[in-house]
Protein backbone atom coordinates (compact mmCIF):
# COMPACT_ATOMS: atom_id res chain seq x y z
CA UNK A 1 0.00 0.00 0.00
CA UNK A 2 2.86 2.39 0.82
CA UNK A 3 4.49 1.75 -2.55
CA UNK A 4 1.24 2.58 -4.29
CA UNK A 5 0.96 5.90 -2.43
CA UNK A 6 4.57 6.75 -3.27
CA UNK A 7 4.02 5.92 -6.92
CA UNK A 8 0.85 8.02 -7.03
CA UNK A 9 2.65 10.97 -5.39
CA UNK A 10 5.52 10.69 -7.86
CA UNK A 11 3.15 10.63 -10.83
CA UNK A 12 1.26 13.71 -9.59
CA UNK A 13 4.50 15.57 -8.94
CA UNK A 14 5.89 14.80 -12.39
CA UNK A 15 2.60 15.86 -14.02
CA UNK A 16 2.69 19.19 -12.15
CA UNK A 17 6.32 19.74 -13.14
CA UNK A 18 5.52 19.15 -16.81
CA UNK A 19 2.54 21.49 -16.72
CA UNK A 20 4.60 24.25 -15.17
CA UNK A 21 7.49 23.77 -17.58
CA UNK A 22 5.28 24.00 -20.67
CA UNK A 23 3.72 27.23 -19.39
CA UNK A 24 7.05 29.06 -19.03
CA UNK A 25 8.15 30.91 -22.16
CA UNK A 26 11.69 32.24 -22.57
CA UNK A 27 13.63 34.51 -24.89
CA UNK A 28 14.34 32.65 -28.19
CA UNK A 29 18.13 33.03 -27.96
CA UNK A 30 18.44 32.78 -24.19
CA UNK A 31 21.60 30.94 -23.20
CA UNK A 32 20.10 30.14 -19.82
CA UNK A 33 17.66 27.64 -21.31
CA UNK A 34 17.49 25.90 -17.95
CA UNK A 35 15.59 28.92 -16.54
CA UNK A 36 12.51 26.72 -16.24
CA UNK A 37 14.21 24.92 -13.42
CA UNK A 38 16.30 27.78 -12.05
CA UNK A 39 15.24 29.05 -8.65
CA UNK A 40 15.89 32.72 -8.05
CA UNK A 41 15.29 34.75 -4.90
CA UNK A 42 13.12 37.17 -6.90
CA UNK A 43 10.56 36.99 -9.65
CA UNK A 44 11.53 38.18 -13.14
CA UNK A 45 8.52 37.32 -15.25
CA UNK A 46 5.19 38.41 -16.63
CA UNK A 47 2.22 36.24 -15.68
CA UNK A 48 -0.78 35.83 -18.02
CA UNK A 49 -3.95 34.16 -16.79
CA UNK A 50 -6.82 33.33 -19.18
CA UNK A 51 -10.11 33.21 -17.29
CA UNK A 52 -12.22 34.01 -20.35
CA UNK A 53 -14.54 31.65 -22.19
CA UNK A 54 -12.29 31.17 -25.22
CA UNK A 55 -8.68 30.66 -26.27
CA UNK A 56 -6.37 33.65 -26.72
CA UNK A 57 -3.12 34.07 -28.61
CA UNK A 58 -0.15 36.02 -27.22
CA UNK A 59 2.39 37.87 -29.37
CA UNK A 60 5.39 39.40 -27.63
CA UNK A 61 8.37 41.52 -28.60
CA UNK A 62 11.35 41.59 -26.24
CA UNK A 63 13.33 44.82 -25.80
CA UNK A 64 15.95 43.63 -28.32
CA UNK A 65 13.32 42.98 -31.03
CA UNK A 66 13.13 39.18 -30.63
CA UNK A 67 9.62 37.76 -30.91
CA UNK A 68 7.65 35.11 -29.10
CA UNK A 69 4.14 33.77 -29.66
CA UNK A 70 1.99 31.12 -28.03
CA UNK A 71 -1.66 30.22 -27.35
CA UNK A 72 -3.32 30.16 -23.96
CA UNK A 73 -6.32 27.87 -23.91
CA UNK A 74 -9.50 28.45 -21.96
CA UNK A 75 -9.03 27.14 -18.41
CA UNK A 76 -5.29 26.62 -18.89
CA UNK A 77 -2.86 27.10 -16.02
CA UNK A 78 -1.15 30.52 -15.78
CA UNK A 79 1.56 31.20 -18.35
CA UNK A 80 4.82 32.97 -17.51
CA UNK A 81 7.20 34.89 -19.76
CA UNK A 82 10.68 34.78 -18.26
CA UNK A 83 12.48 38.12 -18.62
CA UNK A 84 15.77 36.90 -17.18
CA UNK A 85 18.00 36.29 -20.18
CA UNK A 86 21.22 37.19 -21.94
CA UNK A 87 23.31 35.96 -24.84
CA UNK A 88 25.98 34.39 -22.65
CA UNK A 89 25.71 33.00 -19.12
CA UNK A 90 27.68 36.02 -17.90
CA UNK A 91 25.49 38.83 -19.25
CA UNK A 92 22.06 37.55 -18.22
CA UNK A 93 19.94 39.94 -16.21
CA UNK A 94 16.31 40.77 -15.47
CA UNK A 95 14.91 42.93 -18.25
CA UNK A 96 12.27 45.51 -17.33
CA UNK A 97 9.44 44.39 -19.62
CA UNK A 98 8.25 43.77 -23.17
CA UNK A 99 5.55 44.71 -25.66
CA UNK A 100 2.60 42.30 -25.68
CA UNK A 101 -0.47 41.86 -27.83
CA UNK A 102 -3.17 39.42 -26.73
CA UNK A 103 -5.88 38.50 -29.23
CA UNK A 104 -9.15 36.67 -28.79
CA UNK A 105 -11.31 35.36 -31.65
CA UNK A 106 -13.25 38.64 -31.39
CA UNK A 107 -10.37 41.11 -31.46
CA UNK A 108 -7.45 42.53 -29.50
CA UNK A 109 -7.81 42.19 -25.73
CA UNK A 110 -4.53 43.87 -24.74
CA UNK A 111 -1.80 45.69 -26.61
CA UNK A 112 1.01 47.58 -24.92
CA UNK A 113 4.04 47.48 -22.67
CA UNK A 114 4.02 44.98 -19.81
CA UNK A 115 6.44 45.51 -16.94
CA UNK A 116 8.33 42.80 -15.10
CA UNK A 117 6.17 41.24 -12.33
CA UNK A 118 2.90 42.34 -13.98
CA UNK A 119 -0.04 39.97 -13.98
CA UNK A 120 -2.36 40.22 -16.97
CA UNK A 121 -5.68 38.55 -16.26
CA UNK A 122 -8.01 37.97 -19.25
CA UNK A 123 -11.61 37.98 -18.00
CA UNK A 124 -15.05 37.80 -19.67
CA UNK A 125 -16.59 41.16 -20.56
CA UNK A 126 -20.05 41.82 -21.94
CA UNK A 127 -21.34 39.68 -24.82
CA UNK A 128 -18.63 37.42 -26.33
CA UNK A 129 -15.82 39.78 -25.42
CA UNK A 130 -12.93 39.83 -23.02
CA UNK A 131 -10.89 42.48 -21.28
CA UNK A 132 -7.50 42.58 -19.63
CA UNK A 133 -6.99 43.49 -15.99
CA UNK A 134 -3.38 44.39 -15.17
CA UNK A 135 -1.88 44.31 -11.70
CA UNK A 136 1.65 44.32 -10.30
CA UNK A 137 2.97 41.80 -7.83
Amino acid sequence: MMKLKSLLFLMCFSLFSNLYATNVHTHPQAKNSDSKSTVRAYSCEIQIINQSYFNVFVYGVFDDGSRIEFPIYQGDAPHYIDLYYGYTPYDSYCHNGMNLTIESPYGIVYSGWANVNDTIRIVPYMNKQAKAEISSR
